[in-house]
C-alpha cells in the first residue's frame, strides 16, 4: 500500500484543501503517514500571503527533497498558493520536485489525483478519520483585490460551491463522526448559488441533522450584511463569533489598500454586531507598515482596537508581494518600524485579550470537547465555547464531539481552565 505526507502551510483554506486532496489519495489507496521517511509520496501545502511563509516552506521542501534522495521511488509535490505562483521555477530553486500544482487544480482532488498519480489504482484505502471538527470550502477564490493581497492571483476569481454540493459533503462528514463544520471562504458574504445566499446557506447547514456546531470565516466589511448577523443571531447552532479583518484604522491607509469602507464604517458594524449579538466574540486582521503609513496612522490603529476590544487578532508587518498593486508602492516603512509597530500592537491586543478571558472566570459556557491535551504531565480535555475562547477541563472518561456546561474557574491569558458544572 503506498503511503503520503502531508506538509501544509498558511491558512484554514489549505488545510481544507490538504484534506480533500488526501480523502481523494485514499481513494487510490494511499494511507497517511506521520514521517516523510516512511513516505512514497511528499506533498506540501504552501502559502503565498506573507514573504516569511515563502521562506519557510522553500527551507522545508529542500529538507524533503533531501529525504526523497534517500528513497528510491518516492516523488515530492508541491502544491497550493507558492505553486501557483512561482510554477516551474520552483523546480529551478529546488532539485527533486515532481509536481508543481497550483491552487486552483486543488479544487477537483479527484481530477487531480487521477492526473498525477500512476495510471494503475490500488484497492481504496481507509481514508483517516476525520476530527469532530471540520472544514467545509463553501467559496474559493477572491475578487476583492486588497493592494496588499495575493489570493485573487494564486486561487484565481470567486466562484461559489453549489449548496447542494456543501450539504452532501457534510452530510457524508456528520456519518463519519464530525459534529462541527467552519464554512470557509476568503468572503464568505459574496456567496451565492443561483440567488441563495450565505445567511441562507447557514440556515440550511443548520437543518442538517447531526450537525451541532457552525462556524464560518471570513466576512469582509464592505458588504456584512445585517440579515447575515440576524441569521447568526437567529439560529443556535452558529457559534457567537464573527472574524472581520478591519486592517488599519486609518481611512487612508484603507483607501490605499482598497479596502472599500472607513473606520468608521466598520465601527458602526461592530455597535450592530454588539447590540444584535450581546456577549459574541469579534476576531481581525490587522496589517501595520503598509506602504507611506505614518505614526499618527499607526496610532489610529491602536485607536481602533482600544474602542472594539477585539476577543483576539492576527496581525502582521506588511512585506510586499509580487503582482499586488502594492509592489507598485514604495515600500518606505523601514523594517525595524514595522516590527516596533507590530511589537506594540501585539501588546495592546494581548491585555484586551487577557481582559477578554478574565471576565469570563466564575461564568458558566457550553464547551464542545475536540480531544485530549497533555501539559507539563497533567492531562486535560480540550474544546472551545460558543465563541472563540479556548477551554480545558480535567480530564473524564468524556467522548469527544460532546457539549459539556462548564464554569470557568481561572484565565491562563489565552485559555480557560473550567470545571464541569
Amino acid at each position: 500500500m503506498p503511503t503520503v505526507f502531508f506538509q501544509t502551510f498558511g491558512c484554514q483554506m489549505n488545510v481544507a484543501d490538504s484534506g480533500a486532496l488526501m480523502r481523494a489519495l485514499a481513494a487510490h489507496g494511499y494511507m497517511s503517514v506521520d514521517k516523510p521517511e516512511d513516505a512514497d509520496l511528499i506533498i506540501v501545502n504552501t502559502c503565498s500571503v506573507r514573504e516569511h511563509a515563502e521562506a519557510r516552506a522553500l527551507a522545508r521542501i529542500a529538507e524533503y527533497a533531501a529525504v526523497k534522495r534517500k528513497r528510491p521511488g518516492a516523488r515530492l509535490w508541491v502544491v497550493g498558493c507558492m505553486a501557483e505562483r512561482l510554477g516551474e521555477k520552483l523546480k529551478e530553486k529546488t532539485k527533486g520536485i515532481d509536481a508543481v500544482i497550483g491552487a486552483p487544480s486543488l479544487a477537483d482532488a479527484e481530477a487531480l489525483a487521477r492526473t498525477y498519480l500512476d495510471k494503475n489504482k490500488y484497492a481504496a484505502a481507509a481514508s483517516p478519520s476525520p476530527g469532530v471538527s471540520e472544514f467545509v470550502t463553501v467559496m474559493r477564490g477572491c475578487d476583492n483585490f486588497c493592494a496588499y493581497c495575493v489570493v485573487p492571483f494564486v486561487r484565481g476569481r470567486e466562484t461559489a460551491v453549489p449548496a447542494d454540493a456543501i450539504e452532501r459533503d457534510i452530510r457524508e462528514r456528520v456519518f463519519a463522526g464530525v459534529r462541527e463544520v467552519t464554512l470557509l471562504g476568503q468572503n464568505v458574504n459574496s456567496y451565492n448559488d443561483n440567488g441563495l445566499d450565505f445567511p441562507d446557506l447557514l440556515r440550511s447547514v443548520a437543518a442538517i441533522d447531526g450537525v451541532v456546531r457552525i462556524r464560518f470565516a471570513t466576512s469582509h466589511p464592505k458588504d456584512l450584511s445585517e440579515k447575515l448577523v440576524r441569521a447568526v443571531a437567529e439560529t443556535p447552532k452558529v457559534c457567537r463569533h464573527i472574524h472581520l479583518p478591519a486592517q488599519s484604522g486609518s481611512d487612508r491607509i484603507l483607501s490605499l489598500m482598497n479596502r472599500r469602507y472607513t473606520a468608521a464604517h466598520y465601527l458602526s458594524l461592530v455597535n450592530i454586531l454588539r447590540k444584535t449579538l450581546p456577549g459574541a466574540d469579534l476576531t481581525t486582521d490587522l496589517l501595520v507598515g503598509f506602504p507611506s503609513e505614518t505614526e499618527a496612522e499607526f496610532e489610529e490603529t491602536l485607536r481602533l482596537v482600544d474602542k472594539v476590544r477585539f476577543t483576539a487578532a492576527f496581525m502582521f508587518a506588511y512585506s510586499v508581494r509580487p503582482g499586488t498593486a502594492a509592489a507598485g508602492l514604495a515600500d518606505d516603512v523601514p523594517r525595524e518600524t514595522k516590527i516596533a509597530r507590530l511589537n506594540r500592537l501585539i501588546r495592546r491586543q494581548t491585555e484586551i485579550t487577557r481582559s477578554a478571558y478574565g471576565a469570563m472566570v466564575g461564568q458558566t459556557l457550553e464547551m464542545m470537547v475536540y480531544g485530549r491535551l497533555e501539559n507539563r504531565g497533567e492531562v486535560f480535555l480540550k474544546g472551545q465555547d460558543a465563541g472563540c475562547k479556548r477551554v480545558l477541563i480535567p480530564c473524564a472518561d468524556v467522548k469527544a464531539g460532546t457539549i459539556l456546561r462548564v464554569r470557568a474557574v481561572r484565565s491562563s491569558g489565552m485559555t480557560l481552565i473550567a470545571e464541569r458544572t
